[in-house]
């Protein structure tokens, strides 16, 4: 399994440029790109084979309205640039989500993990909780067995009271 925090990659709007006839990627893409590889050398990151899940969880750098899948082939084609993984082609499953925006530059959160199955084989999930695969034992158990153990050792969560107004936390 990988874990990388990436910077937020530019939208496919501005990934590329049209020459004439041709398309290429832009300067802002080719600069994502080095970014990228330059991470996943330092990490000293061997290329992933065979069937891959991967997990994004984006941070915007800000408040304007994005599409969560226009970031999508600026950081899957700068991963497979700088040998996270054969080529994207390998993703069998690809989860995205947006988040709140970062405090100061966007980022984007990513997990890749091989599959320890064949996809259509049923009883295999990712924990909600560490994205390490499991056997689960019916749709609803999506936490796996040390994550659950973790879980029963927490206080319980306080209830949720709705239809309440709060001001700084008080009960109106």
């Amino acid at each position: 399994m990988i874990r990388l925090t990436l910077p937020y990659p530019p939208s496919v709007n501005h990934y590329w440029r049209h020459v004439g006839n041709r398309v290429l990627i832009s300067k802002e893409g080719r600069k994502y790109r080095a970014a990228v590889s330059s991470l996943l050398n330092r990490k000293n990151i061997e290329t992933l084979t065979g069937d891959l899940i991967v997990d994004i969880v984006v941070y915007p750098p800000d408040r304007r309205r994005r599409d969560v899948d226009n970031c999508l082939k600026a950081m899957l084609d700068s991963m497979q640039w700088g040998g996270a993984y054969e080529d994207d082609s390998q993703i069998v499953r690809l989860t995205i989500e947006k988040r709140e925006p970062a405090p100061k530059a966007g980022n984007a959160e990513v997990v890749i993990q091989r599959i320890p199955a064949p996809i259509g084989k049923a009883g295999f999930r990712s924990c909600l909780r560490c994205d390490e695969a499991f056997v689960s034992t019916g749709p609803g158990n999506r936490i796996c067995e040390s994550c659950t153990f973790i879980n029963d050792l927490l206080p319980p969560a306080m209830p949720i009271e709705r239809g309440c107004k709060r001001h700084n936390g008080d009960l109106m």
